[in-house]
Parts: structure tokens; sequence; C-alpha cells
């Protein structure tokens, strides 16, 4: 349990080190977590605890939006503008009020895996 915590506090930190390292003020993180297994093309997980979702939302979620790279698009699934790189995919739910990002982490890899969310 501790290596998990621990595992999800070095990712989170280092979505946000940009940020912090700029401002030099700490940034408060809102959002959830689960452990899970693998996220199936139905939406379904499988058994076990293989994956760590996080899901970050507010000035977090925003700060990460801003900093992916590329112009967003329309989420066919969701109908918000997305903006993916790699596996975190990012949506503005609300132009400039409300951000939601999510993405997991395979522990058994060790690797950065689509999180929950639309079609990215």
């Amino acid at each position: 349990m501790f290596s998990i915590l621990r595992m999800m506090l070095v990712v989170v930190t280092l979505l946000v080190l940009g940020t912090s390292i700029r401002a030099m003020d700490p940034v408060q993180l809102r959002g959830e977590y689960q452990l899970a297994g693998r996220l199936e093309h139905n939406g379904e997980t499988t058994p076990g605890k293989s994956h760590l979702y996080i899901s970050l939302t507010d000035d977090a979620a925003k700060t990460l939006y801003e900093s992916l790279g590329g112009d967003p698009a329309e989420d066919p699934c969701t109908g918000y503008r997305v903006k993916a790189q790699g596996n975190v995919g990012c949506y503005e739910i609300a132009p400039n009020e409300r951000y939601f990002c999510s993405f997991s982490i395979n522990l058994e890899r060790g690797a950065v895996e689509a999180g929950l969310g639309g079609c990215f």
C-alpha cells in the first residue's frame, strides 16, 4: 500500500513540477484515484489491482490541459474539447471554467496508460 501511495505522489508531483518550479507556490490538487485491473475497450476493468487510475480536476487539470502540446479537438464521445499527449488526456468541459484529466499507471510495467474518460 505504501509503495502505491508513494508512486502516486511521485507521478502527481511530476505533473505539476513545471508549474511549481516557475511559480514557487504549492499547487492544491483535487481529483481521485482508484486501484483496479486493466481497462477494457467496453469500459469495464479486469479483476485485480494492476493499475492506478488518476483523475485530476480544478487548477491541476487546467494547468496540465494548458501544458499539453497541440490544439484541442472535439471528443466525439463526450462533445468536450480534449487535448491528449500519449496516454494522458485532458478535457475542457466548460470554456475556461472546468477541466478534467485522466491517465493510469500500469503497476506491473511502470508505464503510463490511458485513464478513464472519452475516446482518447
